[in-house]
């Protein structure tokens, strides 16, 4: 189990937790409360994996993401899935739906191991982050799991600890506010570019024909005909 310190913000320590059956990334309070896991299922996935996208720009969406929720009780869990277990969240097949409770299952119990390590409690209800991208999914999950786990927006979440929480996070002047982000604010991580050798194209080589030797051969003919004319003239003339 690899386990990262990532990013450490003024309330919370953004860790990443890979195994070989799963990755995600949790924010872990510095003082000991009391809170619940939260889980998102990000749209754009792929923007926090480490394994295909360059680091810098991934840092940059993990940065984004908890830096806007660290100053609320929030716990929250990403799950960084690959291709072929995004697109079983995208369709209507509840027998693949098993696939991704697996994964998730897994996620939830290792993320509540790690906050019992920091001496954390936690809340029994587990909250699914909602997101229509993956509703069909989502939906399931919480009726699988009645009563256990709950379906609530990010947004519900962060208002449970300031009723004057919006979709957007301000920076207060006496003069004016500055919008300085909204809560999903992503930007898309370049792929990783693996340089492969170059492919060199095999020319034959042609032989050349030097104009030289074309040259040579004609004064050669012109030799000989002006020496068999000269002959012949001499033998008649004797």
């Amino acid at each position: 189990m690899d386990i990262r310190l990532v990013l450490e913000l003024k309330n919370h320590n953004v860790y990443y937790v890979k195994n070989q059956m799963f990755s995600y990334y949790i924010t872990i309070p510095k003082v000991a409360i009391n809170t619940n896991i939260a889980v998102e299922l990000k749209s754009k996935m792929d923007n926090y994996n480490f394994e295909t996208n360059d680091s810098l720009w991934v840092m940059e969406n993990v940065k984004n993401t908890f830096s806007f929720i660290d100053d609320y009780n929030i716990t929250l869990v990403l799950p960084v899935l690959n291709d072929n277990e995004i697109s079983i969240l995208e369709k209507l097949d509840t027998d693949k739906f098993e696939i991704i409770n697996r994964i998730l299952s897994n996620i939830i119990n290792n993320a509540y191991l790690n906050l019992r390590n920091a001496n954390m409690q936690i809340g029994d209800q587990i909250v699914m982050v909602n997101n229509d991208r993956y509703n069909a999914f989502i939906s399931w999950f919480v009726s699988k799991y009645n009563g256990r786990v709950i379906r609530k927006k990010l947004l519900e979440l962060i208002q449970l600890y300031n009723v004057n929480a919006t979709a957007y996070k301000k920076i207060d002047t006496p003069a004016i506010s500055f919008v300085v982000g909204t809560y999903n604010n992503e930007v898309d991580a370049p792929k990783v570019v693996h340089e492969s050798t170059p492919v060199i194209e095999e020319k034959k080589l042609k032989p050349q024909f030097s104009s030289g030797f074309s040259s040579y051969w004609l004064l050669a003919g012109i030799t000989f005909v002006v020496s068999l004319v000269i002959a012949i003239i001499s033998f008649l003339f004797k």
